[in-house]
């Protein structure tokens, strides 16, 4: 998992972007989420990355929600 900085830059970029799922960073850079993390992780401002990971959480939790209503 190599990555240049100009790579690393459009990882960052659709990992911040709401419109964006992890599904589709992994098809193009064949990593995972967690890999994905470790990126956002080690190339952003703690408090960024901290600022970050609560919106990702706040998002699966809304999709989790979306899933419960839609097979009711």
């Amino acid at each position: 998992m190599k990555f240049n900085q100009t790579q690393i830059g459009d990882i960052i970029q659709m990992a911040w972007d709401d419109q964006t799922d992890f599904s589709h960073i992994t098809k193009i850079y064949e990593i995972n989420e967690g890999d994905v993390k470790k990126i956002m992780k080690n190339n952003i401002k703690r408090k960024s990355y901290e600022i970050w990971r609560k919106r990702i959480h706040q998002r699966s939790e809304q999709k989790t929600q979306l899933k419960g209503k839609m097979n009711v």
